[in-house]
């Protein structure tokens, strides 16, 4: 099973003012008491038993946007941030998705009844999990990805799991991890902000779809520095999950 998710929310202004009052509107700091769990991201999914707006089933390997019903085949973008979790959650055809545990930090989990747990010492997250050598955890490992949509120049999130997992850290290793070369010789991992990034979706089986990611080109220094700004804006407002989980197929 694959799972991805896409979120988004405008960074810049929809009318036009003048400048003096952008700068008086922007020293009111009006919403500055609002947290991240006030600022909710409209969700894009793939893998979902989610209704159009004319009414038909979406098919599994397009982004769907869960507000406006908006499809999308591709994603071109530069990702800011990413974070890594854990979840268990079961789907029915009667009751839909049951989200039974989460974990932010694969550390700590809660579950539905409030409840923490220690994620190192959970049954959950090993293979087997007392229902044969090759059964599959029951938790999955979730890849949270916070982006910026050239398109419109929203902020958005997409979540990778199951065999979407492979395609992400193939991306990280080929691009990011360990690419920034430092004064003293040594090296460190490159933001993510650095390239430019198409995200799409492939039927490699015709079950479900998965994730794909390439980086054609990096970005300017002036995109940088506007980049590493929202990503210091906007790193602290995503979650490891949504609730707009509930209506994703688990296969």
């Amino acid at each position: 099973m694959s799972n991805i998710e896409v979120t988004g929310t405008a960074h810049f202004p929809t009318i036009n003012l003048p400048e003096n009052l952008i700068r008086e509107l922007a020293g009111l700091r009006a919403l500055e008491h609002l947290d991240a769990e006030d600022r909710p991201l409209p969700t894009f999914a793939c893998n979902t038993r989610r209704r159009l707006p004319d009414g038909s089933w979406a098919p599994k390997d397009v982004f769907v946007n869960s507000i406006t019903g908006e499809v999308k085949d591709k994603i071109e973008c530069v990702l800011l941030h990413i974070k890594k979790s854990r979840r268990w959650a079961t789907f029915s055809e009667s009751s839909g998705m049951t989200e039974h545990c989460r974990s932010a930090d694969g550390l700590l989990g809660i579950d539905s009844k409030g409840e923490t747990a220690d994620c190192t010492q959970c049954p959950h997250r090993l293979w087997g999990h007392g229902n044969g050598h090759n059964a599959v955890p029951d938790c999955d490992i979730v890849y949270t990805l916070l982006g910026i949509d050239l398109e419109d120049g929203n902020p958005f999130i997409v979540r990778a799991r199951a065999t979407s997992l492979r395609p992400v850290q193939r991306w990280l290793m080929r691009f990011f991890l360990g690419k920034l070369k430092l004064p003293d010789g040594s090296h460190a991992d490159l933001p993510l902000f650095t390239r430019h990034t198409r995200l799409s979706l492939t039927m490699p089986t015709g079950a479900y779809a998965v994730l794909c990611l390439d980086s054609e080109s990096p970005c300017t220094e002036a995109e940088i520095r506007t980049y590493r700004s929202i990503f210091d804006n906007l790193r602290g407002v995503i979650q490891p999950n949504s609730d707009d989980d509930n209506a994703d197929t688990v296969e």
